[in-house]
């Protein structure tokens, strides 16, 4: 059990590190957004989806192990949680104290990765909002009704 403890605390830690740079950027992505720079939003794009894979990677072994130590202990792994895992091992802070340090740290940076990705959404649909907006008006431009053509000339008596 001990050696499974040890992988779940070095998965979540490798889990962290990957995490730390998609935060990093997904903060750049914001700047892109923000700048309206496409070529960089693009290659922050393909840096982001890189991250993810690396993250879904790293999601399986972790959901391995913690399947392994739900097998260890006659528990079903949907029903455990790695909070659960750290309450059992209350009495041995060897084990104990890194894996609630990495969990808490792991929350609180999906926490703030979610409110930047909110953020990122929040201004890509503005922006989007804004080029409807003026493709609506170039489009209405050309529907605008024709008028007389007024010049200085028009205003002038002529012949009295």
């Amino acid at each position: 059990m001990a050696s499974l403890i040890e992988n779940l605390i070095t998965e979540l830690n490798e889990e962290y590190v990957v995490y730390e740079q998609l935060l990093t950027v997904s903060m750049e992505k914001t700047t892109a957004i923000v700048s309206n720079n496409l070529d960089r939003l693009r290659g922050t794009t393909d840096k982001e989806q890189l991250l993810v894979d690396t993250i879904t990677g790293l999601e399986v072994r972790r959901k391995q192990t913690m399947r392994d130590i739900a097998q260890v202990l006659g528990k079903k792994e949907s029903e455990l949680r790695i909070i659960e895992v750290c309450e059992m091992l209350k009495d041995q802070p060897v084990f104990y104290d890194p894996l609630i340090e990495i969990d808490e740290k792991l929350g609180k940076l999906a926490k703030r990765l979610k409110e930047i990705n909110t953020h990122n959404q929040n201004l890509i649909r503005e922006a989007l909002s804004m080029i409807e907006y003026n493709i609506n008006l170039i489009q209405n431009l050309d529907r605008a009704p024709e008028t007389a053509e007024y010049s200085r000339d028009m205003f002038k008596k002529t012949g009295r």
